[in-house]
């Protein structure tokens, strides 16, 4: 989770990551990437987590920004965790970690699951987003259309599942320090074959956001950068070779 002043909420999400983690068949430690934060955000993490019985691990990072902090504790807890899935959540638990138990897992080691914003799944109804959002939403499915070539309805849902053998060769080619840094992994990922699977998920926002009015500009600024790296193939293929991928079917 990245978390920058999120004493205010981290608390709430931590709560619900305890709830959920004893339904779910695999041990789950959740990592809170401390993206240089002012107030207590870390400790109002641990001290919910050790009243829930929850493992937990606060990485210490410079602030930089969410992309930055998202791409240094992924290289870290890659490396740490003997986790089959790094799951990619954000800290203000407006996507719940419940929706992991909806997952239709592929059964291909090498599959990353995005989610999917909906209005409803099982019964759960979500928010729907301001007009603003979703002109930001249109904006970015369209230009990741055409700069990028990702056919999804929706890169940058805080929501990621991938698996941990391939976050550290991911993660360690992304350049981005924008909003779009999502972008970025997928178009690795794509361009080296990986399955990419959606998670249809409800959006319940808490609290005001954080995307401010300059993320459009950031943003298409970013998706240039981006299709400028794939044009001149700047990234190389993570994972095993094609063949390999196409032999176990």
């Amino acid at each position: 989770m990245p978390a920058y002043n999120e004493a205010d909420r981290i608390g709430a999400t931590i709560d619900a990551i305890a709830a959920f983690a004893p339904t779910y068949p695999a041990a789950i430690t959740a990592y809170v990437a401390d993206d240089g934060s002012t107030d207590r955000t870390t400790g109002v993490a641990w001290e919910h987590a050790e009243r829930a019985g929850l493992a937990i691990e606060n990485l210490r990072l410079p602030h930089r920004g969410k992309a930055l902090a998202v791409r240094d504790a992924m290289l870290k807890v890659s490396g740490a965790s003997r986790a089959e899935y790094l799951l990619m959540l954000d800290a203000d638990n407006e996507v719940s970690i419940s929706h992991l138990a909806s997952v239709d897992w592929s059964g291909e080691p090498d599959t990353i699951y995005i989610a999917r914003r909906v209005r409803e799944v099982g019964g759960r109804l979500g928010e729907t987003p301001s007009t603003y959002r979703r002109l930001m939403s249109i904006g970015m499915r369209i230009a990741s259309r055409v700069l990028l070539g990702l056919p999804y309805s929706d890169t940058q849902c805080g929501f990621k599942l991938f698996p941990r053998h391939l976050a550290f060769e991911l993660f360690s080619q992304q350049r981005s320090s924008s909003w779009v840094f999502d972008a970025e992994v997928l178009v690795i990922a794509r361009q080296s074959g990986l399955r990419i699977r959606e998670v249809p998920v409800t959006w319940e926002p808490r609290g005001q956001s954080r995307v401010g009015a300059g993320a459009a500009v950031t943003s298409a600024l970013g998706l240039l950068q981006i299709a400028a790296r794939r044009w001149t193939r700047r990234y190389r293929r993570v994972g095993p070779p094609r063949k390999a991928r196409d032999a176990r079917g």
